[in-house]
C-alpha cells in the first residue's frame, strides 16, 4: 500500500480555498525558471539543427528540484513592523481566525533565542507562526522544512531550513526570519512560505570513498548517456 502524508486543516471550509491549501512544489515554479528556454539562443541563425548551448533547464541539479515536496502558503494576509531598535515589533494579521486558546497564530522569537548570537545582522527579527495545518507522517518518516530555492524576487524574509518528526508531532510551526531593511513587510495570503520535503529517517548512507579506477568505467558510461545528446539525456532517468 502506498504511504500517505496526511494534512488536516483547523477548519473544515478551509479546503474549499484552494490557494491556503499545502500544494506539491511544482505548482510555485517561478516565472523566471518556466520562462528560461532549453537551449541558449543567441546565436539562432547561425545553425538550425544543432543548439548553440544550454540552459539551466537542462542541467542535472535543476531538473527535478521543483518536483519534490510541498508548498506551504500563507493562509492570509499577515503584516510584521520590526523598528530601529528590535524590540520595537508588531504583527497584525487581517483575520483573527486563525487565533485560538491553544495556539497563536504567530509569536515573536525572542532575540535571545537566535538573533543576538548571529555573526552579523542580516536577519533583524525572528517571528513564529502556528500554521493552522497539521501534518501527519508514515511512521519512520520525518519532514524538512526548506526554504523558497530559486524565488529572488522576494528579499524581505524567508523560512530557514529545519527539520520535523512529522510521524510523531503534528505541528507545523515555521521560523520567519525578517531581512527587510524597511520597517514594514506584508506577507499577503497565498503566497509560498516554505518547502516541506517528507523522507525516511532510516536511509542513511554511510559514506566511503574508492578509488576511480574502481568506478571508471561506470562514471563514463552514465556521463555518455547525458551528453550523447546536444539536448540533455539527464530526463531520460527513472525512479
Amino acid at each position: 500500500m502506498k504511504k500517505k502524508l496526511i494534512i488536516t486543516p483547523m477548519y473544515d471550509w478551509m479546503t474549499e480555498h484552494p490557494d491556503i491549501i499545502p500544494q506539491p512544489a511544482r505548482n510555485y515554479i517561478p516565472e523566471w525558471y518556466k520562462n528560461t528556454p532549453i537551449d541558449n539562443l543567441k546565436n539562432k541563425d547561425s545553425y538550425k539543427l544543432i543548439p548553440t548551448g544550454k540552459t539551466i533547464r537542462t542541467c542535472p541539479s535543476f531538473m527535478d528540484v521543483f518536483k519534490d515536496g510541498y508548498v506551504i502558503p500563507a493562509p492570509c494576509d499577515i503584516w510584521f513592523y520590526v523598528g530601529e531598535h528590535r524590540e520595537q515589533w508588531e504583527w497584525k494579521a487581517s483575520t483573527d481566525i486563525f487565533n485560538t486558546s491553544a495556539y497563536k497564530f504567530i509569536e515573536q522569537h525572542d532575540d535571545g533565542q537566535m538573533v543576538e548570537h548571529l555573526p552579523n545582522k542580516n536577519i533583524v527579527k525572528i517571528f513564529k507562526m502556528h500554521t493552522p495545518w497539521w501534518f501527519k507522517a508514515p511512521k519512520g518518516y520525518s519532514m524538512r522544512q526548506l526554504p523558497l530555492m530559486y524565488h529572488y524576487e522576494n528579499t524581505d524574509w524567508f523560512v530557514p531550513y529545519g527539520i520535523v518528526k512529522s510521524d510523531q508531532y503534528m505541528e507545523f510551526n515555521p521560523q520567519i526570519c525578517i531581512t527587510s531593511k524597511n520597517t514594514e513587510v506584508l506577507i499577503k495570503r497565498g503566497s509560498p512560505m516554505c518547502y516541506l520535503v517528507p523522507y525516511k529517517r532510516s536511509d542513511k548512507l554511510d559514506l566511503k570513498i574508492e578509488t576511480i579506477n574502481k568506478h571508471k568505467d561506470n562514471i563514463t558510461s552514465s556521463t555518455f548517456d547525458v551528453v550523447s545528446s546536444f539536448r540533455s539525456n539527464y530526463h531520460r532517468y527513472e525512479d
